[in-house]
């Protein structure tokens, strides 16, 4: 027994119609991917700069803490760093952990100095290092005021321009 299938015209309208929506369903398929990873893409770039903002506003808020802001003119400036403070932080080993920093430095930018400091050459030095967990850093920048008590030339507070520099995986 031997069957014969003809097709007919509705037949092949149906599967016409079929291979179309098929067809028209990859098509926005394709163009959803596309946008998709379009806006992946620039949301990427999004959080990198939030990223970023946020580490800035992080070394901004610690040239801010308690522990380096000058005391005596809290009023008249409010984001003056106490160099004083910062050598006496520099010495104690157990801050090292307190801001879950890799690297934190601060740097005498006007007047220069020369190399890091210590007691012995304490304040006319360049840079104070407090953390130094790593070499292999991206650290974020702010410009602050670095004060410190001036015996010699009178006994006043003396300020210069510096900037503080923070590097770490949480920022």
């Amino acid at each position: 027994m031997t069957y014969f299938v003809k097709y007919s015209r509705g037949q092949m309208k149906i599967q016409e119609m079929a291979f179309v929506l098929m067809a028209i369903m990859i098509f926005f398929a394709m163009v959803a991917m596309i946008y998709i990873s379009i806006t992946m893409n620039n949301l990427k770039q999004d959080a990198g700069q939030l990223r970023e903002q946020e580490a800035a506003e992080v070394v901004r808020k610690l040239s801010a803490a308690p522990e380096f802001t000058l005391t005596s003119f809290s009023k008249e400036c409010s984001s003056c760093i106490d160099l004083d403070k910062v050598m006496a932080l520099k010495d104690r080993k157990d801050y090292q952990g307190f801001w879950n920093l890799d690297r934190l430095v601060i740097k005498k930018i006007y007047p220069a100095g020369v190399g890091e400091c210590t007691s012995i050459n304490y304040p006319n030095c360049e840079t104070i290092t407090l953390i130094n967990k790593t070499s292999n850093y991206v650290s974020q920048n702010a410009y602050v005021s670095l004060c410190h008590w001036d015996p010699y030339s009178g006994g006043y507070i003396k300020c210069e321009i510096g900037q503080i520099y923070a590097a770490g995986r949480s920022l």
